[in-house]
């Protein structure tokens, strides 16, 4: 199924106004065309670039009117002024929807997106400049960056820049991250290397690494080598990794939480640095401490496409409802400069994993998002260093990889037939499991019946770690009836023979009826999940109905 496929390169490369951007061996002096307006620069510099002479003067050319005039004179003074590195040459000018402004080099291969101001643009035009004799001062860079990102505010197309995962027609594209920029390209049933001819534009951090090259034949069996679990844990964190691999950052993708829980020895952190994130996303930056507010989360998740937290015990409630939200995807605001009243928005949406030894998951709002998976402790016969690991990883990761991107292929072309018995929450995963399923010839209903059963499991160790949700639950336990109905003053009477009197008085138990009624709310989804449905009503007076279900 994969092939190779050298795709034809396209050199024709136009500007945002679709027009072509050709070199001029005119040497010209760049001054304001009429029609545009700019802020104030410093003056007294000269700069001297592949054939441009700039003089800086008190107005600056930052932004345009838009005007046809002003857009005109704009374009003409692009195409016959040459720019570092020759840029108007192997560049278009974007933005991103966010607004982000990108510059598009095109020199072999595939093109890629490199951020207005990034490092390794303004390396590029230094090195241009030294070339001919120029050293660029930090004052030079902002000038022509400046020149750059006004373009593109004023006249920039926009177009989708992605990170590492692509949404394509029929399927996806995957970035190497390699120094040609390869890219894998899967769609129902067929894997493809794509060399050049992608129109597909990625960008990439500083710390972003490449990922192993595919191999011509895949080998399921060198993936479970590396996963200490038991066997049918193996199949759900398989289904996870390659539904992961498959699903760009696009609005529709809800990304389950890889939750990993095992005693010390059990390898959790190596697990994550040197397998999983090496297979999915490799980068410098590993495995990291969890953030502490929401803005952090949310930009550690812009760049990358999966990120994974190391060793956690607990967090506070409001980042367990930004996991949440980075699961299915959101926005998060927050002030743009602690001097003004200006809003910045946040697009929060990232694949996460979690690791510790305790549970840490502790709202069931969150844990109805998480996949559990508990690690097996490593004997001394089976463990390895670090290096040995690593070592025998990279040697194994072309059959791997070829294995994982046949999957996806083939879980493409099963999608659109499969069939639900088991919903859940995170039901474009279930329909993931359920492709799975016929991929493998599992008994339909097999995998997802599984992922069912871990996640009520997940659920009901969530819920007893849960003092009130864990006293319900033993309430209805010793109850011999099948439903329980009184007010809210009785039942916490009742609920509070189920406890001892440090938890009465503890900050996690109710101090009066009315609380009883809005923390019972948030554990309704949760006990369901264990058979058990809370129905609150109102009346002359509050009624709390609890009734043993099937789960």
């Amino acid at each position: 199924m994969l092939k190779d496929q050298q795709q034809h390169r396209d050199s024709s490369i136009t500007g945002p106004d679709q027009s072509s951007l050709t070199a001029s061996s005119t040497v010209r002096q760049l001054k304001p065309p009429s029609g545009f307006t700019g802020g104030k620069s410093q003056q007294g510099t000269q700069l001297q670039l592949e054939g441009i002479v700039t003089q800086d003067e008190p107005e600056v050319v930052l932004a345009a009117e838009r005007s046809p005039t002003a857009v005109a004179n704009f374009t003409r003074v692009l195409e016959t002024t040459p720019l570092p590195f020759n840029l108007h040459q192997k560049i278009r000018l974007i933005r991103n929807h966010a607004g982000k402004a990108y510059a598009i080099i095109q020199e072999r291969g595939n093109p890629y997106a490199l951020a207005i101001r990034s490092k390794k643009l303004n390396a590029i035009i230094s090195e241009l400049a030294r070339r001919d004799g120029n050293n660029l001062n930090r004052k030079d860079l902002v000038e022509i960056n400046d020149l750059l990102e006004g373009y593109v505010e004023q006249y920039g197309e926009t177009a989708e820049v992605w990170l590492r995962v692509a949404s394509i027609e029929g399927g996806i594209e995957i970035d190497l991250g390699d120094d040609a920029h390869t890219r894998v390209r899967i769609t129902p049933g067929e894997v493809k290397i794509v060399e050049s001819g992608s129109d597909v534009i990625f960008y990439r951090t500083a710390t972003t690494k490449p990922m192993a090259m595919p191999g011509l034949i895949g080998d399921r069996k060198l993936l479970n080598k590396y996963l200490n679990m038991s066997a049918q844990e193996m199949v759900l964190i398989t289904a996870w990794i390659s539904y992961t691999l498959a699903h760009p950052k696009v609005a529709s993708s809800k990304y389950p939480i890889l939750v990993l829980q095992g005693n010390e020895g059990s390898g959790k952190s190596s697990l994550c640095k040197n397998v999983l994130i090496r297979i999915i996303d490799p980068s410098e930056l590993g495995v990291q401490v969890f953030p502490n507010n929401a803005k952090d989360l949310a930009i550690a998740g812009q760049n990358a496409h999966v990120l994974c937290f190391d060793n956690l015990r607990s967090f506070k409630t409001n980042m367990a409802d930004m996991l949440c939200i980075a699961a299915t995807g959101g926005t998060i605001t927050t002030r743009q400069l602690y001097t003004d009243a200006d809003q910045e928005a946040i697009r929060l949406h990232v694949a996460l994993i979690l690791n510790g030894i305790h549970s840490f998951i502790d709202t069931p709002d969150l844990s109805q998002r998480c996949l559990p998976i508990h690690l097996i402790a490593l004997d001394n016969a089976n463990r390895k260093s670090e290096n040995d690991l690593v070592s025998e990883l990279e040697a194994d990761l072309p059959a791997i990889m070829c294995y994982l991107f046949n999957l996806i292929a083939s879980i493409f072309k099963h999608l659109p037939n499969v069939e639900i018995t088991d919903p859940e929450r995170m039901i474009d995963f279930v329909a993931w499991l359920a492709a799975m399923e016929k991929e493998d010839d599992a008994p339909p209903g097999a995998y997802q019946g599984l992922y069912s059963e871990t996640l009520k499991q997940g659920q009901l160790d969530t819920l007893m770690d849960n003092p009130l949700a864990a006293a319900i639950i033993e309430f209805m336990d010793d109850f011999q009836g099948n439903s329980y109905s009184d007010t809210p003053t009785n039942l916490l009477k009742k609920l509070n023979f189920c406890v001892d009197r440090g938890t009465q008085l503890s900050r996690d138990w109710p101090q009066n009826p009315i609380a009883l009624s809005k923390r019972i709310a948030g554990l309704q989804a949760g006990l369901l999940s264990q058979g058990i449905r809370i129905e609150l009503t109102r009346g002359k007076q509050r009624t709390v109905t609890i009734t043993k279900v099937e789960a």
